[in-house]
């Protein structure tokens, strides 16, 4: 019962084992699957932001164009109705909310704006993208637009004097667009995708709710950071952001009581403050479902169940040969006892037949008793008319001559027809054990003692009563001696009978 129960607990605990295993198999699977996805969104936002076409037709304005050139340093007034024409036919043919030109001092000169409003005169100075494209690189820039309030994404291109590209710029031409575009990149998957701020502020993201919050603990030196680049327009001055109920960092998330892998991809817009961080979420729950490592438990623990089966199997198997091996060599040394008995009795025999006369016999027999059994003193009565009279003693034991039927034990077991084996020390009157007066004591050169046992049986042929035997041992013969003392008086019955 304890093997099978050590089975069925192994085969638990292999179920288990191999059902999480293979569970977490599933799991980094779909995180490596998730990985390469979110690497290719990383690239398609890169074709949408900074090498969308938007962002060449740009920077082709800042080359080819010369009254843009002029009016970025200043030689004409801005909003001239060329420039203005201009402007508005490429932010209507790339389908964008607005599109200015800033000068060298950070002041928007000319400016389109599909909302009627335009930017013209306000200063950019502080802006990155403003910073970035005058130190001669393109840049995409994502921020909360002052003039508008919403979310918004800044192209900004360089101007150069000359028709290639060196020297210092002298101004930029700035794109503004919306986040539809990239809203549907972020929302295609179906799952949690965010566009991180490289300070850790949720962009965009496919949840709305999640847009805004920041990912990792809030701290006071963290909040100001936030503060200081004016990135998110006046989103934090009085209140900190909330932070993101899940981990953003790639591998394996619990969020709301989901299980979620996660896995990011860098978006290079040349921002000065770092890369922005595209991340994307899988809810391993409907992908991975708690039921996907049961075939593998369930094999596994059929496996382990199977070969603990098997091992059981093959140490009871082991155990039964070893049983059957002991009972052969069991009934091996019965019956090499049995003939080793039959031999000695077949000698008692023999012996007893080579013996000269009766008396001889008689004294052959208590010989074998002392050989066999252990007696050390022994004497052997003939039935007579009227009870028991001494034929033979061994050892010089005083045996009485007589002894009446039914006195003392032995007269008693010849009464009874009833062989008996008697412990001496559970007798109180060692005088009274041989059924007389003698008293049995063993001596010898070392000094004596009384028999630990006497060994008593009546003589019979046939229903016939011919006389007793009274032995003493040592100890009390064990079953195999008393059983072979029992043959051994059917010899001795024979002989008295002669």
């Amino acid at each position: 019962m304890r093997s099978w129960a050590a089975v069925t607990l192994l085969a638990a605990a292999a179920a288990v084992l191999a059902g999480s295993a293979r569970r977490a198999g599933l799991e980094q699977a779909r995180l490596d699957l998730l990985t390469m996805d979110v690497q290719r969104d990383a690239v398609a936002a890169m074709a949408l932001t900074l090498d969308s076409n938007l962002m060449g037709s740009i920077s082709l304005l800042g080359l080819i164009e010369p009254d843009i050139k002029r009016e970025c340093q200043g030689a004409i007034p801005p909003n001239q109705p060329r420039i203005m024409g201009l402007l508005e036919n490429v932010a209507r043919g790339q389908q964008i909310q607005g599109l200015f030109l800033v000068g060298r001092g950070g002041i928007v000169k000319s400016s389109w704006d599909d909302s009627g409003r335009p930017s013209t005169g306000i200063d950019v100075r502080f802006r990155p993208y403003y910073k970035e494209a005058m130190a001669g690189r393109k840049n995409i820039y994502a921020a909360v637009s002052l003039a508008r309030g919403d979310h918004a994404l800044y192209f900004a291109a360089p101007v150069y004097a000359g028709m290639l590209p060196g020297g210092d710029p002298v101004g930029v031409v700035v794109a503004r667009t919306d986040l539809e575009k990239l809203q549907r990149l972020l929302a295609r998957s179906g799952q949690p995708t965010l566009l991180l701020s490289p300070q850790g502020v949720v962009f965009a993201s496919s949840r709305q709710d999640w847009r805004g919050m920041v990912a990792g603990a809030m701290s006071p030196s963290r909040l100001a950071e936030i503060r200081a680049v004016r990135q998110f327009g006046k989103l934090y001055d009085d209140k900190a952001p909330r932070q993101l109920p899940v981990s953003v960092a790639p591998g394996m998330a619990e969020a709301e009581g989901r299980h979620y892998a996660v896995a990011t991809a860098a978006v290079d817009w040349n921002d000065p403050s770092g890369a922005w961080q595209l991340v994307a979420m899988e809810d391993l729950g409907n992908s991975v479902p708690a039921g996907s490592g049961v075939p593998a438990a369930l094999l596994a623990a059929a496996v382990v169940g199977l070969l603990g089966t098997a091992a059981l199997r093959s140490v009871r198997s082991q155990a039964a040969q070893r049983r059957a091996h002991r009972q052969l060599e069991s009934v091996a040394r019965d019956q090499a006892q049995r003939a080793e008995r039959k031999m000695q009795l077949a000698q008692v025999a023999l012996l007893m037949q080579q013996a000269p006369d009766r008396q001889a016999r008689l004294d052959a027999f208590l010989d074998q008793c002392h050989l066999l059994f252990g007696a050390l003193q022994g004497a052997i009565y003939r039935a007579e008319e009227n009870g028991l009279a001494l034929a033979a003693s061994y050892a010089g034991v005083a045996a009485p001559a007589r002894i009446a039927l039914g006195e003392g034990l032995l007269g008693q077991c010849a009464l009874e027809r009833q062989a008996r084996v008697v412990n001496v020390s559970d007798t109180s009157d060692t005088s009274d054990t041989s059924g007389a007066s003698a008293v049995w004591h063993i001596r010898s050169g070392l000094g004596g003692a009384a028999p630990g046992a006497l060994l008593l049986a009546p003589v019979q042929l046939q229903g016939r009563m011919l006389g007793a035997v009274e032995l003493a041992l040592l100890q009390a013969p064990d079953s195999v001696a008393y059983e072979q003392f029992l043959s051994a008086l059917e010899l001795l019955a024979i002989t008295m009978t002669a």
